[in-house]
């Protein structure tokens, strides 16, 4: 028999016309879709579908349909390995063969509460949603998944966005230059002169220069953005010819050890990105127009920008002037 069940699995075992495949699957379903795909294939004298491809909208598993998402949107970003930690706890809860038909609201309900009793926030959960409104899509597409569950994102606090202040400044730039972390250090000062994200350092070089502005072809929204170079992150970018790239995880690994020594070690939002958010304070608080600094960090919308629009000094003693009145009346 072509399809024969085998320990735990079953297997597709097929010969036909000097032909030979086999491979084996988790599930009867997915076997049976793969015998059909192989047997078109050789009657038609096509090639031999891809092995991993055993899945339509019936056949398709949760854990398979995530798994592929993953290789296809994140496998070769810094973002690949807690993706992939999310991806498989939803398996772990959902199981290994949960079809995807039973992708549902009901699914998605359950997830939550899941979640809720893990005492995850809900910006940590909307992260994890996210995940799975992305792989609903992907299914979608493509035709193994009728319908996308509409997906309600739970109601995140504003929260606080952390910048460093020049103190700070100076104490991480001694503290780098102490440790001998001179690349790392040029890359932080560089990103509170830009507010670059981290990401987009790896796309640089020297030829993205021109005078003193620099264009970032790369970024998370697709659309390159030009920026002014300080004399200071000028001189960064010359010295390191244009590559101010590290591998994320050594970047990480020594931000925590500068962290640690400026006893910060318990403050969870001194991360990288709060020099992004540096840089965006620094213009608002002297005097850059917001719609301004939406071009500098390539926002994609002016609300993103928004954020920072509390920190915009006030001037309103001069405001009141503009609507006292020209003529008063005298009094009697």
């Amino acid at each position: 028999m072509p399809v024969r069940q085998r320990g735990g699995s079953w297997q597709v075992d097929v010969r036909k016309q000097g032909i030979r495949f086999r491979h084996s699957y988790k599930t009867e379903d997915q076997a049976k879709v793969m015998l059909t795909k192989v047997e078109q294939a050789i009657s038609q004298g096509l090639a031999l579908p891809d092995p991993e491809d055993c899945n339509d909208g019936k056949a398709m598993t949760i854990a398979a349909l995530l798994r592929k998402a993953h290789n296809r949107y994140w496998s070769d970003n810094k973002y690949s390995a807690g993706r992939l930690g999310i991806i498989e706890s939803i398996i772990e809860f959902t199981g290994e063969n949960r079809p995807l038909s039973t992708l549902n609201l009901e699914l998605i309900d359950d997830l939550v509460a899941h979640w809720k009793g893990m005492h995850n926030s809900n910006a940590t959960i909307n992260r994890k949603l996210s995940i799975m409104s992305k792989a609903s899509s992907f299914a979608n597409e493509r035709g193994w998944l009728d319908h996308k569950p509409k997906i309600e994102w739970l109601k995140e606090g504003k929260g606080r966005m952390r910048f460093v202040s020049q103190d700070e400044e100076s104490i991480m730039y001694r503290v780098l230059t102490q440790m001998g972390y001179f690349k790392e250090r040029d890359i932080f000062m560089f990103l509170v002169d830009t507010g670059l994200r981290v990401g987009e350092l790896k796309s640089l070089k020297l030829v993205d220069l021109q005078d003193n502005k620099l264009t970032i072809w790369q970024t998370k929204v697709d659309h390159p953005r030009t920026v002014v170079l300080t004399k200071r992150a000028l001189d960064i970018f010359i010295n390191n010819q244009g590559n101010l790239h590290v591998p994320y995880y050594t970047l990480i690994k020594h931000w925590n050890k500068m962290k640690t020594v400026m006893n910060l070690e318990h403050d969870e939002q001194f991360i990288p990105h709060c020099l992004r958010h540096t840089c965006a304070s620094r213009l608002v608080q002297r005097g850059v127009p917001i719609m301004v600094v939406q071009e500098w960090l390539g926002h994609k919308t002016i609300q993103m920008t928004m954020r920072y629009a509390h920190l915009c000094p006030t001037n309103l003693e001069a405001a009141v002037k503009v609507l006292e009145p020209t003529v008063t009346q005298a009094v009697a």
